[in-house]
Formats: C-alpha cells, structure tokens, sequence
C-alpha cells in the first residue's frame, strides 16, 4: 500500500489525481487532502469544520442503534448519503480524516437514476437553463431534503454538535431548487 500512497502522492502532485467530483466543492471540499498526504498510516486527522451542509464524505463506523440512518424518503440519486452525513454532524459524530487509508472511485456512466436527476420533465425556455425547475427529479429531492433539514433541526439539538460548520460557508439552500 505505501507504494500505491507514493504514486498517489504523485499523481496529486502531476494534476493526474484529484478529489471525487471536484465540481462538487460542497460536497467533498472539506476533506484536506494535503493534510492526507503528510499522515502517518494509522493517524488521525480531525477535520476542524465543514464548508458545507452537502459535505457527505466517504465514512466508517460501527453500526450502533443510534446511528442515523438512511433515510428511506430519498430513493435513486441524490441526498441520501448527504442526508445522512448532516445528521451524523447534528447528531454529534466527529470526522476524521484516516492517514493511509483512501477509497478509489472508478468512474462509470450515469446510473438511469442520474439521468432523471439532471433531466427536467417538461422544458420552458423562459426558466433556468431551459428546464422547469419545479418538473425535475432533483427538484422534487431537493424540496425533500429542505422537509428533512427542517425536520433534523427541529428535533436534534444544535448543541451535539462536533464538526460546525467553517466561517467562511456559503449558503447551501442557494443551489436548491426550490
């Protein structure tokens, strides 16, 4: 492994390795990948905040009974795994970042689940990008995931939580479509 970690290292440094969907900046940003590298396998990184709400990084931990879960209301593509991350925040869990440890991404086409996502049902140019918003899969999603967030700060108290979110985050519910 230390030989995968050192071309790893490389790549990073050639611009032939990048983060998981670096358009994604919300959603996988807060992971300091310099400090990855100058870890020691086997240490612990604490991630001192998170840029975003949508942040849903790649985690290991023991099933527990208090464990948030999947929430069944997001099915196919889109916010389950940031669902449940948010929560995990809200609900107290740290995250850490896991010297020597890294997850390979092997890119694939869209899953038909991604294709309704990025497809509105029903099109009007006078609407953003030429879609009705309010006809799309990830519009319908998102207005979940807003009853979720909703619903999650109603009933988590605000004080559990470890990971806050960083000083310098933008608003999230921005890039909903609502």
């Amino acid at each position: 492994m230390e030989d995968v970690l050192k071309r790893w290292r490389k790549g990073s440094r050639a611009r032939q390795v990048y983060m998981f969907d670096p358009t994604n900046y919300g959603g996988h940003g807060s992971t300091d990948y310099d400090k990855f590298m100058q870890c020691d396998p086997g240490d612990l990184y604490d991630i001192p905040c998170a840029l975003s709400n949508r942040y849903e990084p790649y985690v290991a931990v023991r099933y527990c009974e208090d464990l948030p879960p999947y929430q069944e209301q997001f099915t196919g593509y889109g916010k389950n795994k940031v669902s449940q991350a948010l929560q995990m925040r809200q609900s107290g869990y740290l995250y850490s970042q896991l010297g020597g440890g890294y997850v390979v991404h092997y890119p694939h086409l869209n899953s038909p689940s991604r294709e309704k996502w990025n497809k509105g049902t029903q099109f009007d140019p006078d609407e953003h990008h030429g879609i009705a918003r309010s006809k799309t899969r990830r519009a319908e999603v998102d207005r979940l995931f807003k009853q979720f967030k909703d619903w999650m700060y109603d009933e988590l108290p605000e004080d559990m939580t470890r990971t806050l979110l960083c000083s310098n985050t933008t608003n999230d519910d921005d890039k909903l479509w609502l």
